[in-house]
């Protein structure tokens, strides 16, 4: 790191402190299937760019990754959810994924959605995430960070997008494919594939390679 951009960073204010809205769903919380904790399984820490929030991820997100063995978690930055508004832009949002990151027991893979995977991305300069997983990524910065401790990097996206100039440029800075899905960025959520596309993301995270 360059003299300046380590002056820059140690003099930026930290964000307003807000009280994070943070969802949870843990494997003994399943009650209509079992589902055994894995203790080698890293948690998931879920963000998204829209206004829902932690919410947002509920309904079919937490619970299956819950009903994969791991920890499920999911934060609404300042502004989402039940979550206040406070300033602080594009560094405030990232602050708060990493803060919500740091409060999980253990290293957290981190899974960003929409504009929320352009805080996780930043997040993951800063936070030795166990992998980092962006789908549908929106408005990501130009240049993309190094993340620290060099995880694995998985990235999701639309077929319609599949060849876009930001595909294009996240792949070559992660040096990874993407995984395509039909729909469009909403459908991840609730769409007729949105079940099997999490399905592969956690296969995904099963790999051992």
């Amino acid at each position: 790191m360059s003299l300046q951009a380590w002056v820059r960073r140690t003099r930026t204010p930290e964000p307003a402190a807000v009280e994070r809205e943070i969802a949870v769903i843990e494997p003994a919380d399943l009650f209509d299937f079992e589902a055994q904790d894995d203790p080698d399984a890293s948690p998931v820490l879920c963000c998204t760019g829209d206004g829902a929030g932690a919410a947002a991820f509920g309904v079919l997100w937490l619970k299956r990754i819950a009903g994969s063995g791991r920890y499920a978690a999911a934060v609404s930055v300042r502004g989402q959810g039940n979550t206040p508004a406070a300033p602080g832009g594009v560094e405030a949002y990232v602050h708060d994924v990493v803060q919500a990151a740091i409060a999980i027991p253990r290293r957290a893979v981190l899974v960003g959605h929409g504009r929320g995977a352009a805080w996780t991305a930043l997040a993951a300069a800063r936070y030795p995430a166990d992998a980092l997983v962006l789908v549908a990524p929106q408005k990501l910065p130009k240049s993309l960070p190094k993340p620290v401790g060099d995880p694995r990097v998985l990235l999701v996206v639309s077929e319609s997008e599949a060849q876009s100039k930001q595909t294009q440029a996240v792949t070559d800075a992660y040096g990874v494919a993407p995984l395509t899905f039909p729909g469009a960025s909403e459908d991840v959520f609730k769409g007729p594939g949105a079940e099997g596309l999490l399905d592969a993301i956690l296969s995904w995270l099963n790999r051992k390679d």
